[in-house]
């Protein structure tokens, strides 16, 4: 059988099956290693869940789990369809399957592997669309004498720091995830948490065990969060990301920026409000670095059928006004979280100014829906049009324009069970002057999600 088959015959065996599971099971976390099944130490198991706690004698166990998850997308036109890119419809399908082994309190071993492959798409592959059985994760805590408070984490590892994700992710959208390998020391005290980390990205090859880690780039840094009341949370944090022989525009050359950001969150009453804001600085081939990035947002929840939802949000990241100064101006996002603004992968950080209004609805408890509309522009005409993750969609000409288009956007959630989520996106991006001075025109983009894990 081909190996596309192969994955597509698999994964629908796995979605199809039923798998029960303990009444009182927690619901699935977006980075599974965050997950804890010590609870069901003496306790019966039911279906695939059974799986979750295995023991090995006192206070060790094991816990498997898996994901499989078949995405399917029709784009009508990628990159605006600036360069002759053509329509397209494919299918992407991810394979999941994870070890956690806890050794009394001190030391825990997690490796997760993954088989990723696109299926019958046409235009060029992104470097997240396929991946051979791999090391997706693969790591070993070990937490001093016991001591819960400290966790010292080496070896390849998934990383976000808040549920927003803007700038580390663990990049959910795509096919295959964003890993690193490093070294992660974690110390929660209380309501206050520190992290500090050294990694390096992972690069994905598409054989079978051949991933390994860029070292022509280092990310490390520190994070701090802590719990001002029960409904407000401050973070702060500072990181570096030194790259090689990365470019901008039409520059070549060693990148060292560093990110300094604060991050404040909280709810009063129906009120939902967040706020976030980094400003960079650095070196880029003999250049120096000044760039920032913010957002600022909120929502208002009426106690009404169906839990309307009235939300606004204002995001913007620095471009580089004039390419022949001494000084690079366009924010780099890091690691981003792809979907933040839409799956199209339409829209960056980098010179951007976006505002989005949205309107929520929960029809039953297990179904969400949102329908919002995203205007954006370049925060400077004199800088590219970004695409996901801080890619150019073409040079900068001389059409001066700021306006890049509008979008509107419908999204749908269904969980089906514990076990099984739906996802779908519909979305109709506009061509701005911007854009159709490049040669690209509007986008329809359709987005469905099939994902069951255990």
């Amino acid at each position: 059988m081909k190996p596309k088959l192969a994955l597509l015959a698999l994964a629908s065996t796995f979605i199809g099956c039923g798998v029960g599971h303990a009444a009182d099971a927690p619901p699935f976390k977006l980075i599974r290693s965050e997950e804890s099944y010590a609870y069901l130490a003496g306790k019966p198991g039911s279906g695939l869940d059974s799986l979750r706690y295995i023991p090995l004698g006192p206070d060790a166990y094991v816990s498997l789990g898996g994901e499989a998850r078949l995405r399917m997308d029709s784009f009508e036109a990628p990159r605006f369809g600036v360069g002759g890119a053509q329509g397209d419809l494919y299918g992407l399908g991810r394979l999941l399957f994870s070890a956690d082994m806890h050794l009394g309190s001190r030391v825990r071993i997690y490796g997760q592997l993954g088989l990723h492959r696109e299926l019958e798409k046409k235009s060029p592959l992104a470097v997240s669309d396929r991946n051979g059985v791999d090391a997706q994760v693969a790591f070993i805590d070990v937490t001093p004498d016991g001591d819960r408070r400290w966790r010292l984490r080496l070896g390849r590892q998934e990383m976000t720091f808040n549920t927003t994700q803007r700038f580390v992710s663990v990049r959910e959208g795509p096919n295959v995830r964003q890993s690193f390998d490093g070294v992660r020391v974690t110390r929660q005290a209380g309501d206050l948490r520190l992290e500090a980390f050294y990694l390096h990205p992972v690069t994905i090859q598409t054989g079978a065990f051949d991933d390994s880690s860029n070292r022509d780039q280092q990310f490390y840094g520190v994070y701090a969060s802590k719990a001002l009341s029960e409904a407000v949370v401050l973070d702060v944090y500072a990181f570096e990301l030194d790259r090689d022989g990365v470019r901008y525009g039409a520059v070549r050359g060693d990148e060292r920026r560093a990110s300094y950001g604060a991050r404040l969150a909280g709810k009063r009453g129906a009120i939902d409000y967040e706020a976030e804001g980094v400003i960079q600085d650095g070196r880029f081939a003999g250049r120096d670095i000044r760039a920032w990035a913010g957002s600022v947002g909120g929502g208002y929840t009426l106690a009404r059928a169906w839990s309307p939802r009235a939300g606004l949000r204002f995001d913007a990241g620095s471009g580089d006004a004039d390419a022949d100064d001494n000084r690079l101006g366009t924010f780099n996002p890091l690691f981003p979280k792809g979907s933040y603004f839409n799956e199209t992968g339409l829209t960056s950080w980098s010179n951007l100014v976006a505002f989005r209004p949205s309107l929520g609805l929960a029809p039953r408890r297990d179904v969400s829906l949102e329908l919002s509309y995203l205007l954006r522009w370049r925060q400077t005409g004199d800088d590219a049009v970004y695409l996901q993750p801080s890619t150019s969609l073409a040079p900068v000409g001389p059409e001066r324009s700021k306006a890049v288009g509008d979008a509107i956007q419908l999204d749908a959630t269904w969980l089906v069970n514990r076990n099984l989520k739906l996802q779908g996106q519909l979305v109709h991006q506009s061509a701005g002057d911007a854009v159709r001075a490049m040669g690209g025109h509007s986008v329809d983009f359709a987005m469905l999600i099939v994902q069951a894990r255990f």
